[in-house]
């Protein structure tokens, strides 16, 4: 259905931020003489999207880009500019990879911390560990704030090793030593095909927008096509973004016939760089699915590319996001390589908006049915949000009437870099 998104996503802000980040680089443009405060000063001032709101600054006040940014930030509405590593950004977008155990959580309603998803990799699947178990202490401390558990695990470095006690949801426990490692990510955490009356509904979890993504989105798609499914479900709850050039991809497996070639997304930079503006347009793939109805699983962790598949896709199909509001991030970032050291800068460089012109979405692309994160099931026919679309495929209609202050919702936690987008220990 056509929506009218309470804040323009262009998963940009997420998706883009992160999306963006990984997937346009831009080429080196400073002299390799310059100090990285006086190359990050003059980035900032050429491509920040908010150029004409910087805060004045004395460069003889900050000693590193990274207090510099802080200075030159602009406040509240820029959470997402940062500055990391060559190798460390490569080694999420380009490889897939981040050094950690490999699963991801969330607080409950009773103040848990519970088990929201893991990748294959993780050392914790050779345990039986699942959704929804209970992380309660780590190296003896009782887990009474969920916030505490990345803290209480220590620095992301391979080798560091802490002993963790978990519950089931059936009250089985597991006390194990687990070592942080190199942890190779599938952005494709759950496939299936359901059948709905005589309908058949292709589902599939889907994590990251990263280059490893390609090839996962073109088999799990591929094997759509060829059951010939008539719904599709992408649930992007725990998506919190990534390449730009992912979502276009992912976009062209499934529009109909009449986008391909439309306007899929319009960057717009700040006035000095407006010669930069640019539009891009689907491309279908010859293995689209040519869909003209398409369900999203959303909520407060879907963000940037996540909120940009949704918002550049609603102008020409009928979108229905179920579950929650989406993060609210409609800008993006492009990934600066420094002349004089190992430093990436991503700054915020721009905004995204759709073919209608709709974009800064900041505080989240509305759901159209809100339903809680059913933890205690595993991705699935039987889990709340994916049985809540379901039921409107069936019958054309939401069965929930519960509006977004009657659901429990997991607090939000910012997107601030890469790592957070990863949404993953």
């Amino acid at each position: 259905m056509k929506r009218n998104f309470i804040n323009r996503r262009i998963l940009i802000s997420l998706i883009i931020g992160l999306v963006f980040t990984s997937s346009c680089e831009k080429d080196k443009i400073y002299p390799t003489d310059r100090e990285t405060t006086s190359e990050f000063y003059d980035l900032m001032n050429q491509w920040y999207y908010w150029k004409d709101s910087i805060p004045v600054v004395d460069l003889d006040n900050y000693s590193s880009p990274e207090a510099l940014l802080e200075g030159m930030r602009f406040l509240p509405k820029d959470k997402w500019s940062y500055i990391t590593t060559e190798e460390s950004f490569s080694q999420y977008y380009d490889e897939g990879t981040y050094v950690g155990y490999g699963f991801g959580y969330a607080s409950d309603g009773d103040g848990n911390a519970r088990i929201t998803f893991l990748f294959d990799d993780s050392d914790l699947n050779d345990y039986g560990i699942a959704r929804g178990w209970i992380i309660r202490e780590i190296n003896g401390t009782v887990i009474i704030d969920p916030t505490s558990v990345s803290g209480l695990l220590g620095v992301d470095e391979v080798g560091n090793t802490n002993t963790i006690k978990l519950e089931s949801p059936t009250g089985e426990i597991v006390t194990q030593d687990f070592t942080k490692k190199i942890v190779s990510m599938n952005t494709v955490l759950s496939e299936m095909i359901i059948d709905v009356g005589t309908k058949k509904v292709g589902y599939f979890m889907f994590k990251s927008f990263i280059g490893p993504s390609e090839a996962e989105l073109d088999n799990v798609l591929t094997y759509f096509k060829t059951e010939q499914i008539d719904e599709l479900v992408i649930d992007l709850r725990y998506n919190g973004g990534g390449q730009m050039d992912i979502v276009s991809h992912l976009a062209s497996l499934i529009i109909p016939d009449d986008a391909d070639g439309e306007v899929f997304v319009t960057y717009e930079h700040n006035n000095d760089r407006s010669d930069q503006n640019q539009t891009t347009n689907f491309d279908q793939n010859p293995l689209s699915l040519r869909l003209n109805k398409i369900y999203f699983i959303a909520g407060h962790a879907s963000a940037s590319a996540s909120e940009a598949i949704i918002n550049c896709l609603d102008p020409y199909m009928d979108v229905y996001v179920v579950g929650d509001d989406t993060y609210g991030k409609p800008v993006g970032m492009y990934a600066f390589g420094s002349t004089i050291s190992d430093l990436v800068y991503v700054p915020i460089s721009f905004k995204l908006v759709n073919a209608d012109g709709f974009g800064g979405y900041y505080g989240g692309l509305a759901a159209d049915s809100y339903v809680e994160d059913d933890v205690l099931h595993n991705f699935g026919k039987g889990e709340a949000v994916l049985d809540e679309v379901l039921y409107h495929i069936e019958n054309g209609t939401f069965s929930s009437l519960k509006s977004s202050t009657e659901i429990y919702r997991s607090p939000k936690v910012e997107i601030r870099n890469f790592k957070d987008e990863i949404g993953a220990i």
